[in-house]
C-alpha cells in the first residue's frame, strides 16, 4: 500500500473538502428556489388554475384607438375603445366613443358593441380574420349652418319707402338643432393581430354608415 507523508496528505486534505462542498452546493437548490417550490406544492390545484384563467383573461383586455369617416353625414371620426376578448368563450365585448365633425355636423357617440369573430380567414392569408358584430348606439348630435339672406328684388329706395332698414331686409340666418338619438350598430370587418377594418352602419333612430380603422395597443 502506498503511504502519503504529511506535506502530501495536507494538500489532498483541503482538496477533498472543496470538492465534497460542490457536489453539495449542486445536489442542493439555492433556498430562495426551495422556498418557491415549497410554497407552490402548497397551493391547491383548484387556486392555481383559477390563477392561469385570470392570467389569461387580462392579457386579453387592451385599449385601443379609431380613426375613419362617415358617409351620411359627412364627417370625420376619432374614437378610443376597450376590448375585453372571449366572454363566454366566442363573444368579444367592446365599448367605446367616437367623436365626430364635419362642415355642418359635429357627432358624439357611446358604442357598446358585441363582435363574433368567425374561424375562417380571407384570402391566402389566414391571419386576417373576420368578424361581424352588434350592438346599442347612444349619439348626440349638432347640424348648424348660417348664410346672408338678402333681397335682391328690393332696393333701398323701397326699403325707405317701406319704413324698413337695409339692415333687416340683408341680414344673416342662422339655424342650429341638436339632437340626442339612440340606434343599433351592425358591423362587418376583419383584423389581423391588433389592426382591424370594419364597416359600421347605425339604424333605428340614427341614419349613418361609418368606414373606420382601429389598433389595439
Amino acid at each position: 500500500m502506498k503511504r502519503f507523508s504529511i506535506a502530501q496528505l495536507a494538500v489532498l486534505a483541503p482538496a477533498l473538502l472543496l470538492c465534497s462542498q460542490g457536489a453539495y452546493a449542486q445536489a442542493t437548490p439555492e433556498p430562495s428556489v426551495q422556498v418557491a417550490a415549497n410554497q407552490a406544492s402548497n397551493v391547491p390545484g383548484a387556486v392555481q388554475q383559477a390563477a392561469t384563467t385570470v392570467d389569461e383573461q387580462v392579457r386579453k383586455w387592451h385599449i385601443g384607438a379609431d380613426a375613419g369617416i362617415g358617409l351620411d353625414p359627412e364627417i370625420i371620426i376619432v374614437g378610443a375603445h376597450g376590448s375585453f376578448g372571449s366572454l363566454f368563450g366566442v363573444l368579444d365585448f367592446r365599448p367605446g366613443v367616437e367623436l365626430g365633425w364635419g362642415e355642418l355636423t359635429t357627432t358624439f357617440g357611446i358604442n357598446l358593441d358585441v363582435l363574433f369573430p368567425l374561424k375562417g380567414s380571407l384570402g391566402d392569408n389566414a391571419a386576417w380574420r373576420p368578424y361581424f358584430g352588434i350592438g346599442p348606439n347612444f349619439e348626440v348630435s349638432h347640424r348648424g349652418f348660417s348664410t346672408d339672406d338678402s333681397h335682391d328684388g328690393i332696393s333701398d329706395a323701397d326699403d325707405d319707402h317701406e319704413g324698413t332698414s337695409s339692415d333687416d331686409e340683408h341680414g344673416r340666418f342662422d339655424f342650429g338643432d341638436t339632437n340626442f338619438d339612440a340606434g343599433l350598430n351592425f358591423i362587418v370587418g376583419a383584423r389581423k393581430n391588433r389592426l382591424s377594418f370594419e364597416m359600421k352602419a347605425t339604424a333605428y333612430g340614427v341614419s349613418t354608415l361609418r368606414l373606420m380603422v382601429g389598433y389595439n395597443f
